[in-house]
């Protein structure tokens, strides 16, 4: 016996998750911006740099999680959407808007990370250097490469938008 799917009701689902991945993908750029806060200064903040960096590795992997989600909501459903999608163009445009939104957003997370990286990049020069006096530990600078790769694993699921 064939299953029947509620093509909307997955659409909700969907559409809940991006409103969600926004949210967390607003609170990944408010930590990245405490981090270019911690490297501003002359000293690096490295308690303030690393809380940050918490936060973000924690938000991540709740953003992974919630691709993972939606990525298998959508296998499920693509072949209804693509016979059904028109009786739910309206869901389906807020959904392709929603995706939008975060793949600006992501960009914008992005350059930010690529400022914060290159002057993290400079403040380590610098302390190899010993041109200033200043803490930062290569361990921190490990931390931060190795979730801003988690970050960029993530990407945007789009919808067919003939619908």
């Amino acid at each position: 016996m064939e299953e029947r799917l509620d093509l909307g009701g997955y659409l909700r689902v969907m559409q809940d998750v991006l409103i969600r991945k926004k949210k967390v993908l607003n609170s990944i750029y408010e930590a990245t911006k405490e981090q270019e806060t911690a490297l501003a200064g002359e000293v690096v903040d490295d308690k303030a740099f690393d809380a940050a960096m918490n936060k973000k590795t924690k938000l991540i992997e709740d953003l992974t999680e919630m691709d993972q989600g939606f990525q298998v909501i959508y296998d499920r459903i693509s072949l209804e959407i693509k016979e059904k999608g028109k009786e739910h163009a309206d869901t389906i445009r807020r959904l392709q808007a929603l995706i939008q939104e975060i793949t600006d957003l992501s960009v914008t997370v992005s350059a930010l990370e690529k400022k914060n990286k290159d002057a993290l990049d400079k403040k380590v020069d610098e302390l190899k250097k010993g041109k200033k006096n200043f803490k930062v530990s290569r361990q921190t600078a490990d931390k931060y490469y190795k979730s801003m790769n988690g970050l960029n694993a993530v990407t945007p699921v789009f919808l067919d938008e003939k619908h």
